[in-house]
């Protein structure tokens, strides 16, 4: 599936920029099928390559809505963006924001693996706790599921 921006002049696919967009990035979209409706749930994640793959990682309760959905095994839409200013302008057409922004599709799974569980929580912490992944670790590793989704074709936009 390819998944063409309309403004490609916004577009990147480039690794690194992709990876710079979503370090800086503090909040993620996980937009899921769920009831029959769709479902979006802000996230905090964080996310690591591993040669060409891109994975984001949250974490959440081991119960509701969100884990119903994704043991439907339904294909999801992760988005993260933040928004950089105002983009002024005479016309009404032409106001708007510039921001930065990264999204991707896929699959999203349980990190069945208490390894893979334990390397995707650390990443969590160490983004939004740093230094106190041990601590925390030692005490919350069982309270959370965790959770994993490679994202497929990852596109970054940026508006400035």
């Amino acid at each position: 599936m390819t998944n063409e921006p309309r403004r490609s002049d916004r577009a990147t696919t480039e690794e690194a920029e992709i990876d710079a967009i979503l370090d800086r990035c503090e909040v993620g979209h996980l937009g899921l099928w769920s009831r029959g409706e769709p479902y979006v749930i802000p996230l905090h994640f964080a996310h690591i390559r591993t040669g060409a793959e891109l994975a984001v990682y949250f974490h959440g309760a081991g119960q509701g809505r969100k884990i119903e959905a994704i043991g439907a095994g339904t294909r999801a839409c992760f988005e993260a963006d933040q928004r950089l200013g105002l983009v002024d302008n005479e016309k009404v057409c032409r106001i708007g924001s510039a921001f930065e922004s990264v999204i991707g599709w896929g699959q999203v799974e349980v990190c069945a693996d208490p390894a893979l569980a334990r390397v995707g929580l650390e990443a969590i912490l160490d983004k939004y706790a740093p230094g106190r992944s041990p601590e925390l670790m030692a005490r919350d590793v069982n309270l959370v599921t965790v959770l994993r989704m490679v994202l497929e074709q990852p596109i970054g936009k940026r508006r400035e």
